[in-house]
């Protein structure tokens, strides 16, 4: 039977190498195990409950992948999606999301965002990239 952290580390492998606390716990990996790991410097923290596999290559987008594990439901727009795209030469000051009307206004102390309120049809037509980081 493998230990905890070589499990921790195969869930993490299995799952793009960074996880949010709810998905780290409701996957079965004690705290005791994540914050160990933490400590022993085979996680990186990225945040308030987010947490990456110290031996994956640096993030190219870190704001982004922190945005899309953190607030999942946003959807990137205007300058931030152009940017992605390598549509602009523009460099956002802000993450710029868009969220339906009805959903929650996040709170996230960095990266910096700006929120856009849209319609409950808003997501049709919209391209995932960042989902199994």
């Amino acid at each position: 039977m493998t230990n905890p952290k070589q499990r921790a580390r195969k869930i993490f492998r299995d799952r793009g190498g960074t996880l949010r606390t709810k998905e780290i716990l409701s996957a079965g990996i004690h705290p005791r195990t994540l914050y160990a790991m933490r400590d022993a410097g085979e996680l990186q923290q990225h945040g308030r409950g987010l947490f990456r596999l110290s031996n994956l290559p640096p993030l190219g987008e870190p704001d982004l992948i922190t945005v899309a594990k953190r607030i999942p439901q946003a959807v990137l727009c205007l300058i931030s999606a152009l940017a992605f795209h390598q549509l602009t030469t523009q460099v956002p000051h802000r993450v710029q999301i868009a969220l339906p009307r009805s959903a929650r206004y996040p709170r996230l102390r960095y990266p910096p965002i700006e929120v856009f309120r849209f319609s409950e049809a808003f997501d049709s037509g919209i391209e995932t990239h960042l989902r199994n980081c």
